[in-house]
């Protein structure tokens, strides 16, 4: 199975640390999703919206069992991992699952727009060593 990252896990150092193994990956843009931050929290959560350009991330490619069941147990009940259709940098459409919050935890979300590279900058150091 791939899956389609677009927080915390596209992050290498994040990805290590919860030493899952490590899986060939590629850019990919997951289109008709919004990413927004987490209320009280420095990560993001992405909701289905149609009119919404799409979110960047990174697809890992052929994850076996045992690392979802990490990955799941890591991203808590908070996210249902649901199937979608990601899109690689050379326009390749590819199936894949991906950590999406709900309808009806949209309220858990603020209306900010979470940025890949403030969290780099500002908040990846903190996240590792909380």
């Amino acid at each position: 199975m791939h899956l389609f990252t677009y927080g915390t896990l596209m992050f290498p150092e994040v990805w290590q640390r919860i030493s899952i193994g490590l899986f060939p990956s590629q850019p990919a843009l997951l289109r008709g999703y919004s990413i927004f931050r987490v209320k009280d929290a420095v990560y993001p959560g992405i909701t289905c919206c149609d009119s919404a350009p799409g979110v960047k991330g990174v697809v890992y490619l052929d994850l076996d069992e045992d690392t979802l069941f990490e990955l799941d147990t890591y991203e808590s009940s908070f996210y249902e991992r649901q199937p979608v259709k990601a899109i690689l940098e050379d326009g390749t459409e590819i199936d894949c699952h991906a950590y999406i919050v709900p309808p009806s935890r949209r309220d858990m979300l603020t209306d900010e727009a979470w940025n890949a590279n403030w969290f780099r900058i500002h908040e990846l150091d903190k996240y590792l060593n909380g």
